[in-house]
């Protein structure tokens, strides 16, 4: 079953390492900003992801753990914090059983990689044209790593990633 999303560059993104950041907790400290969700995300990563998303046929799918808690809260979150760019979609977090009963232990753990959930959401979403993987971990699939830019957890999202993440998505 093939679905039609209305943006056709998509911005797989993760949250831990990307916007929240370690620069941006110790800095804050015991003046931090906390939400229903948890710790404000890092201003400046903030800022950065605000350059790509501004693009209007650029959407935002959500590949983070934080996706757990629903489409619904993610929208919720996008909007409370006042996110830029749209938010369109999580990407799917379990993997089919018949998939599972036909695989070994070591396959399963790739299987249910980020990588594959962000395979399974392309693959029902044929008009997406490009699409960038950003995260501060490598679990992509192989055929992903020409799409993937690895963000340093430390300091998150970078003018230098935006850069890399525009010419990945083709927006220069």
């Amino acid at each position: 079953m093939q679905s039609k999303i209305m943006k056709n560059k998509i911005l797989f993104l993760d949250f831990d390492g990307v916007l929240n950041t370690l620069r941006w907790r110790e800095h804050e400290g015991k003046n931090a900003i906390i939400d229903r969700f948890g710790y404000s995300f890092d201003p400046e990563s903030v800022a950065n992801l605000a350059k790509i998303v501004c693009h209007q046929d650029v959407g935002v799918v959500i590949s983070s753990s934080w996706k757990c808690l629903g489409l619904d809260e993610m929208r919720s979150l996008w909007k409370e914090r006042k996110m830029p760019g749209d938010l369109i979609d999580i990407t799917p977090s379990e993997t089919r059983r018949e998939v599972i009963s036909q695989t070994t232990p070591d396959e399963i753990r790739l299987l249910t990689s980020k990588g594959h959930e962000i395979d399974m959401w392309l693959s029902i979403h044929d008009n997406i044209s490009q699409y960038a993987i950003v995260d501060d971990e490598n679990c992509m699939l192989s055929e992903q790593q020409g799409h993937f830019m690895r963000i340093s957890p430390i300091i998150g999202l970078t003018d230098e990633d935006v850069k890399k993440i525009m010419r990945i998505l083709k927006l220069e």
